[in-house]
């Protein structure tokens, strides 16, 4: 049964302002603090993670509670985990989500939980990320997608347009290449800046990631590969590839892979990338 919030229940910037949130502005900054407030919004982005089916839920750094809000007034059998670094809010989860018992938040650094060490259930991600570790956790969750269904992020639009980008665009990367092996991935909903308080200084984007069904071998060595290619992103692959590898072997490779010695690694798509690096390990 879905939980049902009080219809005078507080707006989001009536309870950062009961509790002070904003108080210390150099701790705010700190735990990457900047908190959405437009409900309707809210739910928006918690609706293009449906159908939550047979899933638990996970949100990293629920703050004021308004994406855990919103998350709550679609569960039915879903259990959410929610996980605050910012052990200072305790004392408002516990006012805020008084009577809601098919939610738990756990006071412990993100980068430090294994989602599938919460629950023996498929995951579902829904989060409004911090800026500062956003692109770390979705890294670390990248290289252990067992058991997570989908996820459907926040991030700060840079980071979302390097995590989408295609060969041939300027924010294409590393980042890219190895989340667009890993999982589909889909551009959802622009954000403002004007739509958080206190304001951040760069807009945001919701995107969705879909775990693919295929199994790429030998993460590790792709993570190197790519660091060594887009850390000279304009220079010629072979070019780059021989400081690092055997000359014969990359030459061999190169060719067996269809990729022009004279190729840059910007131009070069994801899969001729994994491709790559299971001929050069």
């Amino acid at each position: 049964m879905n939980y049902v919030f009080p219809q005078n229940q507080e707006s989001i910037r009536q309870i950062i302002t009961r509790y002070n949130l904003l108080k210390d502005r150099r701790r705010s900054k700190h735990f990457g603090q900047h908190f959405l407030c437009d409900q309707s919004l809210l739910e928006k982005i918690v609706k293009c993670s449906l159908p939550f089916g047979d899933a638990d839920i996970l949100e990293i750094g629920p703050g004021p509670c308004g994406l855990t809000r919103a998350i709550i007034k679609f569960c039915d059998s879903n259990r959410l985990h929610c996980i605050e670094k910012d052990t200072m809010l305790e004392p408002l989860h516990r006012d805020v989500l008084n009577g809601v018992e098919n939610c738990r938040v756990i006071y412990e650094d993100a980068l430090k939980i294994r989602p599938q060490s919460l629950t023996p259930r498929k995951i579902i991600i829904v989060s409004n990320l911090p800026y500062n570790v956003g692109t770390q956790l979705l890294i670390n969750w990248l290289l252990d997608l067992k058991d997570i269904e989908k996820m459907v992020l926040m991030f700060q639009k840079e980071v979302a347009d390097r995590i989408c980008s295609v060969p041939g665009m300027k924010e294409y990367g590393r980042l890219s290449v190895i989340t667009q092996l890993l999982c589909n991935v889909e551009k959802l909903v622009p954000v403002s800046r004007l739509a958080f308080y206190p304001p951040p200084k760069v807009d945001s984007t919701v995107i969705r990631l879909i775990p693919k069904a295929v199994k790429v071998g030998n993460i590790d060595h792709l993570q190197r590969l790519t660091q060594y290619c887009f850390q000279h992103r304009r220079k010629m692959i072979y070019s780059i590839l021989k400081k690092y590898y055997d000359e014969p072997k990359v030459a061999m490779s190169l060719r067996e892979c269809c990729i022009e010695k004279t190729a840059r690694p910007e131009t070069i798509a994801p899969q001729k990338f994994l491709a790559l690096s299971e001929h050069l390990i």
